[in-house]
C-alpha cells in the first residue's frame, strides 16, 4: 500500500486525502540531513513560526550535532512563552474534529501514523547520532510532530505547523525550549 494511501477515501472520505498528502510529505522527508548546518533562512522560519503564535520574546540558539545529547537533558517548557500557547491547540483541535465527525479517523492516526514516521526516523537518527537516548528522544520527536501536524490537518488548521514542517523537510531540527531559548539544529 503507497503511504500516499495509508487512509481510504472510500472510508472517510475527502477529509482525508490532504491528511494522506501530509503523510505523504511527513514520510519522505530525509530527516537531520542538515542538522548543526547554520541557515539564516531556516532560523527566519523559525521566527516566523514564533511570530504565527504571537511569540516575540525568544532566543534561537544553535547547536552542533555533538551538543544535541546534552541539550536535550536541559529541555523545559517551564518559563516558555511558546509552549503556553501551544499546549492548547491539541486540545482546540480535537474539540474541532469532534465537531467536524472525524474522532474515528484522529484515533487510527494516532494509531498509524506514529508507525508510518518510525523507520526513516530510526534510520536517519541512528546514521546521524550515535548516542542511544538521543536517538530515542529524536525518534518520540519525529512521532509526535507527525502526530500534532495530522491533527492540525483533521481540524483544518493547515497552516498552524507548516512552517515546522518545511524547517523539518529542510534537514533541521527545531529540537524545543528550555524557557525562552529556543533550539535549533
Amino acid at each position: 500500500m503507497a503511504l500516499a494511501q495509508l487512509f481510504n477515501e472510500g472510508k472517510y472520505g475527502l477529509t482525508v486525502r490532504s491528511v494522506n498528502e501530509l503523510i505523504e510529505k511527513l514520510t519522505s522527508i530525509n530527516w537531520y540531513s542538515n542538522a548543526g548546518k547554520y541557515s539564516p533562512k531556516i532560523e527566519g522560519k523559525l521566527a516566523q513560526f514564533m511570530s504565527a503564535f504571537g511569540v516575540h520574546d525568544y532566543e534561537i540558539k544553535w547547536i552542533c550535532i555533538e551538543q544535541v545529547p546534552e541539550t536535550i537533558k536541559t529541555l523545559s517548557f517551564e518559563g516558555s512563552a511558546l509552549w503556553e500557547v501551544l499546549k492548547e491547540l491539541p486540545e482546540q483541535w480535537k474539540k474541532k474534529i469532534d465537531s467536524l465527525e472525524n474522532e474515528r479517523l484522529l484515533n487510527e492516526v494516532v494509531d498509524r501514523v506514529p508507525e508510518a514516521i518510525f523507520h526513516s526516523a530510526y534510520k536517519q537518527a541512528f546514521m546521524t547520532f550515535k548516542d542511544e537516548n538521543t536517538i530515542k528522544f529524536l525518534v518520540g520527536h519525529a512521532m509526535y510532530v507527525s502526530i500534532l501536524a495530522c491533527t492540525a490537518e483533521l481540524a483544518d488548521d493547515h497552516e498552524a505547523l507548516s512552517v515546522l514542517i518545511e524547517l523539518l523537510e529542510e534537514g533541521h531540527l527545531p529540537l524545543g525550549p528550555k524557557g525562552n531559548t529556543f533550539y535549533l539544529l
